[in-house]
């Protein structure tokens, strides 16, 4: 028998992984290049971080000690971050600046003293924050009299009682206000009052009388019955703050057109007036105002334990809080206890701040640079381009003016700080700057 005559062997059946192994290699080959472009865009995006790790893993550890024993680097964005050594912040990555130990360094505009505390001396001295945010806001006026009789017969005729009010209270007044009244014969009944007259002044200082009528409903009313009323109004309304929210909007809308940019500006204006109109107002609590007799001061947390002294406008106080007019914005957090104890150590120690930053307190506004007079120039490029190209702050708000020229190009920078990343991306900050 030969091997022909032999009956044929049965086929092997196809595996069952062989078609879809098949279909992802044909799959895979077709899509070779949107997988390498992808791998290179994600390696892209995590290069930062692959870099700061291997420098994190290269960089030899230092022996000990410093670069030397009165040098040290800070961040002039955030003043807390000091460092031995040369390196970067890790709050905003900006290059430390290189400083003498114990070098006076001009705080920023609008702050008059720093602190800093350890969370032990804070815990300490129970030191607590709150947000600077929007509240309704109003003044209660009092006019307390006796009931007179009323001008006709009638157990329901309106009674009137008169009351003197102190000037300052009686501006916020208006004829024909609604408040609630109470008297003593009835010391659970409240009832429904208004405001009939305000006199005039006879004399500075001397108050005015305001006329409030009272509806008795109940005919239990009597002549010479004590009662008082209650009045409320917003301060919102109140003169002194329209003017100074007149000339807010003013200012405004006259900055706006010239400065590029001015949107945001514009936009808390106007959001602000807003909400004015429906009597919410920026405040603070009373704890957080420190009164010096020439200023009042509130200090911000600007990093965890950081207070910065900044001089704040505020207006008559309502009850436990202060309507903010200037000083403050709102989301930032500001010491309500423990206030009076930073404001102690300030002025116990004034070079605190100094201990801390290397910086002093300021109670006079600082001069304008001043430059040679060899360079006359200079003054007008200063006052031409007004702000620093990467912080995008004033030109004196870190110390500066720093005179640079990047690609022959004069350019003027807040701080030092400033000159590695201006070089490194001459061409975007570049731009920005006024032709």
């Amino acid at each position: 028998m030969t091997p022909s005559d032999l009956p044929a062997a049965p086929s092997a059946r196809p595996s069952v992984w062989r078609l879809p192994l098949r279909a992802a290699a044909i799959g895979l080959a077709r899509s070779r290049f949107l997988l390498l472009i992808g791998g290179f865009l994600a390696i892209l995006a995590a290069w930062p971080f692959l870099q700061a790790r291997w420098e994190k893993l290269t960089r030899s550890a230092p022996t000990g000690g410093s670069v030397s024993a009165d040098t040290e680097y800070w961040c002039p964005m955030c003043p807390g971050v000091v460092s031995d050594w040369p390196s970067k912040c890790p709050v905003c990555s900006m290059t430390l600046v290189r400083r003498q130990k114990g070098e006076m360094t001009p705080l920023p505009n609008g702050v008059v003293a720093r602190v800093q505390l350890s969370p032990y001396r804070m815990q300490l001295a129970g030191i607590r924050t709150s947000p600077v945010e929007f509240r309704r806001l109003e003044h209660e006026v009092t006019v307390s009299g006796l009931l007179e009789p009323p001008s006709t017969p009638g157990g329901s005729a309106p009674m009137t009682f008169a009351g003197q009010v102190f000037d300052s209270d009686a501006i916020l007044l208006t004829s024909g206000q609604v408040g609630v009244a109470v008297c003593d014969t009835s010391p659970g009944e409240t009832l429904a009052a208004g405001i009939v007259e305000i006199a005039p002044s006879p004399a500075p200082g001397r108050g005015r009388t305001v006329r409030v009528r009272l509806i008795n409903s109940r005919g239990n009313l009597r002549p010479g019955v004590y009662t008082s009323a209650k009045f409320r109004t917003p301060e919102a309304r109140s003169e002194s703050f329209k003017r100074h929210e007149s000339d807010r909007w003013r200012d405004r809308l006259a900055v706006g057109p010239i400065i590029l940019g001015s949107f945001p500006v514009l936009l808390d204006a106007g959001v602000r007036h807003a909400l004015a109109g429906e009597g919410w107002m920026l405040s603070v609590p009373e704890s957080a105002v420190i009164h010096t007799g020439s200023r009042h001061v509130a200090y911000v947390e600007t990093m965890p334990g950081v207070f910065d002294a900044v001089e704040v406008s505020v207006g008559s106080r309502c009850g436990d809080f202060y309507p903010v007019r200037d000083g403050l914005e709102p989301g930032q957090r500001v010491a309500v206890a423990g206030a009076v104890l930073l404001d102690a150590e300030t002025r116990l120690n004034p070079t605190v701040a100094a201990t801390y930053f290397g910086s002093g307190p300021r109670e006079t506004p600082l001069p304008a640079p001043s430059l040679p007079s060899s360079q006359p120039d200079d003054r007008q490029l200063i006052a031409k381009q007004k702000i620093c190209p990467v912080t995008e702050k004033a030109l004196d708000s870190m110390g500066g003016p720093v005179k640079l020229v990047v690609d022959g190009q004069v350019v003027f920078i807040c701080c030092k700080g400033c000159e590695g990343r201006l070089r490194a991306k001459s061409g975007e900050y570049l731009k920005s700057l006024p032709k």
